[in-house]
């Protein structure tokens, strides 16, 4: 994903447009409370108060990246 998926400019675009991308290591940093992880990759999707509101387990193409985080989709 890292090297792969995310510095494709669609993804670098729509991430920009509608996300605030928060990276963390499952071996160096702390997870907030309620945030484990099952495998890596794991997305989760958070509201502006913090509430999760969706979690995406597992690596993807950058096509169903796009997809998966369309959130034209809900309008």
């Amino acid at each position: 994903m890292k090297q792969v998926v995310f510095p494709q400019k669609k993804v670098v675009s729509m991430l920009k447009k509608n996300f605030v991308p928060i990276v963390l290591d499952v071996k160096d940093d702390v997870l907030p409370k309620g945030f484990d992880f099952i495998g890596v990759p794991t997305f989760y999707v958070i509201d502006e108060n913090g509430k999760k509101i969706g979690v995406v387990l597992g690596g993807m193409s950058e096509e169903k990246f796009l997809k998966t985080f369309d959130i034209s989709k809900g309008k």
